[in-house]
């Protein structure tokens, strides 16, 4: 007796699983045959990391440079201050150098003075004073008077002084109230002991000074005429 085997057909099971197995196929056989792209994708996040850390580090160096940029600044600020500062500093300890250098001729000048009039009497020419004013053809003289006298008297009269020297290979005796800068210059005195005498003068264009001549024309006819040479050399050196 023969047996009747019943089996069910399936087709669309079939058909389901040859598909999936096609898929499975296809993405394994995509996954190594594509493997260089996806090493590219991971080599394009990894770079893409190193960029945004490269960024942050650049944002951060340029946050430290402009810092570093406004030290600069402050410092380059403080050294131009400190510079002037001292430069400044160094003028005027030039200058007080000058002015002690000046006060110590002044005293010298004046020593000499004192020490003259002791041995002294009547009305003298103590001393005569010359100095150039830097980067003119003007000198300031300051001339001395003194008198001695047992009564105290006060005495008058006029000074007059003339600058010998040589202009154009010419011999010249120039007179110094010419050559006053104050064309209204007093030359007259009135003293009992001391006066002193001082103002500006201009020599002329190319004239080269060689003496001063200082003469005293006392207002009193029983007193004489006094009169004294200088050296411009030794007045001015």
């Amino acid at each position: 007796m023969s047996l009747l085997i019943i089996k069910h057909h399936r087709p669309y099971q079939i058909a389901l699983v040859a598909i999936c197995i096609s898929l499975a196929l296809f993405v394994s056989i995509w996954f190594f045959l594509d493997e260089s792209h996806w090493s590219f994708i991971k080599s394009r996040l990894s770079v893409s990391q190193q960029a945004r850390k490269l960024f942050e580090e650049n944002r951060r160096l340029v946050k430290e440079n402009a810092g570093l940029k406004e030290q600069v600044i402050m410092l380059q600020r403080t050294t131009q201050i400190d510079s002037q500062a001292a430069a400044e500093l160094h003028e005027e300890m030039k200058k007080l150098q000058d002015d002690l250098f000046k006060v110590r001729g002044e005293l010298e000048f004046y020593r000499g003075i004192m020490s003259s009039t002791g041995t002294s009497t009547g009305l003298n020419i103590q001393g005569l004073q010359l100095r150039q004013i830097p980067g003119e053809q003007s000198y300031y003289f300051k001339l001395i008077l003194t008198q001695v006298a047992k009564d105290d008297k006060v005495v008058e009269g006029t000074v007059e002084m003339t600058l010998e020297g040589v202009q154009n290979g010419v011999t010249s005796v120039l007179n110094v109230a010419d050559l006053m800068v104050n064309p209204s210059f007093d030359f007259s005195f009135k003293f009992r002991s001391f006066k002193r005498i001082e103002g500006n003068i201009m020599l002329p264009e190319g004239f080269i000074p060689q003496q001063v001549t200082v003469r005293l024309h006392p207002g009193d006819k029983n007193l004489s005429n006094i009169k004294r040479v200088f050296n411009w050399v030794d007045l001015t050196g």
